[in-house]
């Protein structure tokens, strides 16, 4: 699978409130981390690899933030502030998943 399907899996992409593909994209270059040779994305030879988690607790955000902006109407079959919370709840699961790197020189 690749990491653009992946995310969109752990995110509920296009659940309201929705993100793009380009938001996904976006989050996913942000997150691009050193490969398994030790490359990083700037090298040409890089072999795509990301901090799903990271993308992850990223886009949970951005979807609590446009939840946030979101205004409650009777027809609409949702509270938004719940949504608000449970958001934030998977941006915090994600966020504490993230991978760690440390450089030593």
């Amino acid at each position: 699978m690749e990491p653009i399907d992946k995310l969109k899996q752990i995110t509920a992409w296009d659940i309201e409130p929705v993100l793009t593909e380009d938001d996904l994209n976006e989050l996913l270059a942000v997150a691009a981390i050193e490969d398994a040779d030790g490359l990083t994305p700037v090298n040409e030879e890089w072999t795509p690899t990301y901090d799903l988690n990271t993308a992850a607790a990223q886009a949970w955000l951005i979807k609590a933030g446009r939840a946030a902006a979101m205004v409650d109407t009777p027809e609409a079959g949702m509270v938004t502030s719940k949504v608000f919370d449970n958001c934030g709840a998977m941006a915090r699961i994600y966020a504490g998943k993230r991978s760690a790197s440390v450089s030593i020189s």
